[in-house]
């Protein structure tokens, strides 16, 4: 079962040392449907189930978001 953590700084929970929350992605198998999204650190926060394709999307709004250029070396003309 593939288990991924995001660790993240909370607006909520003063750190001096950097991140204190994270986000937990969890696969339940390799051919599962389904990611499951949770803040473990969030009592009242459910756990989602997304579908491949929403995690997809989800992914596609963070990547224009960020909005990140892949930058090209200048060429030399000579």
């Amino acid at each position: 079962m593939p288990i991924k953590t995001v660790p993240i700084q909370s607006r909520w929970l003063p750190s001096v040392d950097g991140e204190n929350d994270c986000i937990v992605f969890r696969k339940g198998q390799f051919d599962s449907e389904f990611i499951d999204m949770s803040f473990p650190f969030h009592e009242d926060t459910p756990n989602f189930r997304l579908s491949i394709r929403e995690a997809m999307n989800l992914r596609n709004a963070l990547d224009d978001l960020i909005d990140i250029k892949l930058l090209e070396k200048p060429r030399r003309n000579f």
